[in-house]
């Protein structure tokens, strides 16, 4: 039998009334069994959203990746400058998780702090999911429209130099 509150309960096996403070039956003398209360391992819910994370930026930088292999010749500069860019946003995407696993793994129900943290770490990694989304559309619009007009895509990839700054400078 399991007491796990206030209230008075009565015993399965003779049907005396229990009290809350009680160890063992009144009446026939059996044991009040006290379930623990379950301990919710917050960390397994970020371990699990920080790997669905990973997951997806993988594929999109992936995508990424093999359009502008697609789209431009190895030896010309924006085919460096799109590599580079993706390696050095594959990095720190790679260390932001790393961080954020490294947080999780603390005791977060005890200390908030680290729960807005690490829910901050969430936003920045999928902000890097959300410019490789924007890089992908933009490279696809580039291989079907004229090629000389790189804007969007040069204005993309300063917003994503923007972005790893910023994440650099935090």
């Amino acid at each position: 039998m399991s007491i796990e509150d206030n209230h008075n309960h009565f015993c399965i096996y003779c049907g005396a009334k229990i009290d809350f403070d009680q160890n063992f039956c009144s009446e026939c003398g059996k044991p009040v069994y006290r379930k623990e209360p379950e301990v919710k391992k917050v960390s397994a819910e970020y371990d699990n959203k920080i790997a669905e994370l990973e997951s997806e930026y993988d594929i999109k930088q992936a995508k990424a990746k093999e359009l502008v292999e697609k789209i431009f010749d190895p030896n010309h500069m924006a085919y460096q400058k799109f590599t580079s860019s993706i390696t050095k946003s594959n990095n720190l995407f790679s260390t932001q998780a790393d961080i954020a696993k490294k947080m999780a793994e603390m005791d977060i129900n005890e200390n908030p702090f680290v729960e807005k943290e690490l829910d901050n770490k969430l936003v920045t990694l999928q902000a890097f999911i959300d410019k490789m989304d924007e890089l992908i559309d933009e490279l696809i619009i580039h291989m079907g429209s004229n090629k000389e007009d790189t804007n969007d895509i040069n204005n993309l990839f300063n917003e994503m130099d923007d972005l790893i700054d910023s994440v650099k400078d935090y």
